[in-house]
């Protein structure tokens, strides 16, 4: 059977998600829908789909199986909740919403209406960490281990990223990828959450037009069960043409781990690339392990989806997993507001 998809949004998430969907068999982009009609009927052109400006005709048209949402997080619970009751799967992006009430009504929709419900975390399908995962269940460096992320960017050209109201701010739109890849990594849940955060892109000509700042920059620390520890360093505020800089270090007793890039040494922590790979320091010395190379983000996801669905099998990215990272989120973010220690166990 031929899954038919929707797409909810034509941005940049949105032309992803379709070339993942058009690259997956079995599967066919039948309609799509943008509040901006040049951007739908771009896709459409590319995808041979139905262009619409109401997403609820868009999910609702006959022979759609799947919904890909595409759009600012403050909108992914109605379009999520709306598809399930139609009996719609949903492949939703991060973070799947900006409250955990909205996080437990999409799934509970889900559950109620027997259908998927996968949250877009797909930095735990890339290459490079599942072979920094796989060498630590291998005990490579011991355990427990100490992970830590940074992620330097200048302020984001996709403006609802830096709203409140839409993306949470990118503290919000950015860390959810940091958290799972934690949760990934060490199989453990959160014990308590301490950060400090502010926002610096305020006063940056190209964010002019944005009212309501969320958290851009901040300095994250987590607590897990069997002791592991994240530490993030975030800073998505730096002035216009800033060059970037992203790095990740996993380490325990007996070693440590980076992935690294020969040819791209300044890419960022969750870039796609075909010749990155990790780098392991232990007191044999330093060993290289090349890694495979990774399509877009959205492919992985895609395909899990559609196993998902054939088999009924739960899946890595369900919708519990991207509530378990918005947890995280929301703890962070009252932390920074309460200056105090979140303690979620």
């Amino acid at each position: 059977m031929t899954l038919g998809v929707a797409i909810i949004g034509c941005g940049d998430m949105g032309r992803k998600h379709a070339a993942a969907w058009m690259a997956q068999d079995g599967a066919q982009v039948r309609t799509v829908c943008d509040i901006d009609a040049g951007r739908a009927a771009a896709m459409a052109k590319l995808t041979g789909a139905v262009a619409y400006h109401d997403w609820r005709e868009a999910v609702a048209a006959d022979g759609i199986d799947a919904v890909s949402v595409c759009i600012p997080a403050c909108d992914h619970p109605v379009v999520s909740v709306a598809s399930t009751d139609l009996g719609r799967h949903v492949l939703c992006e991060k973070a799947m919403a900006l409250t955990l009430d909205a996080a437990d009504t999409m799934i509970a929709a889900a559950a109620r209406n027997d259908v998927q419900l996968l949250v877009c975390h797909q930095y735990r399908g890339l290459s490079r960490f599942a072979t920094m995962k796989r060498e630590i269940e291998a005990g490579r460096i011991g355990w427990p281990i100490y992970m830590r992320f940074l992620e330097m960017r200048e302020v984001r050209p996709k403006l609802a990223m830096h709203e409140r109201g839409q993306n949470g701010g990118p503290l919000h739109d950015m860390t959810g990828h940091l958290f799972d890849l934690a949760r990934y990594f060490t199989g453990a849940e959160a014990l308590s959450v301490q950060a400090h955060g502010t926002v610096f892109g305020q006063g940056k000509p190209r964010l002019a037009p944005v009212a309501d700042f969320g958290i851009d920059t901040a300095e994250i620390l987590v607590r897990f069960e069997g002791g592991h520890v994240l530490s993030i360093g975030l800073n998505w505020g730096l002035p216009e043409h800033t060059p970037g800089y992203g790095r990740d270090l996993v380490h325990g007793p007996l070693g440590l781990m980076t992935s690294d890039d020969p040819e791209r040494p300044d890419r960022f922590v969750g870039d796609i690339s075909a010749t990155a790979g990790v780098r392991i320091r232990d007191q044999n010395g330093a060993e290289w392990i090349a890694a495979e190379a990774d399509e877009d983000g959205p492919h992985n996801c895609v395909r899990e989806l559609v196993r998902a669905i054939r088999t009924g099998e739960a899946s890595q990215f369900d919708g519990r997993e991207g509530r378990a990272a918005l947890r995280l989120i929301r703890a962070t973010l009252e932390s920074i507001e309460t200056g105090a220690q979140v303690t979620l166990r």
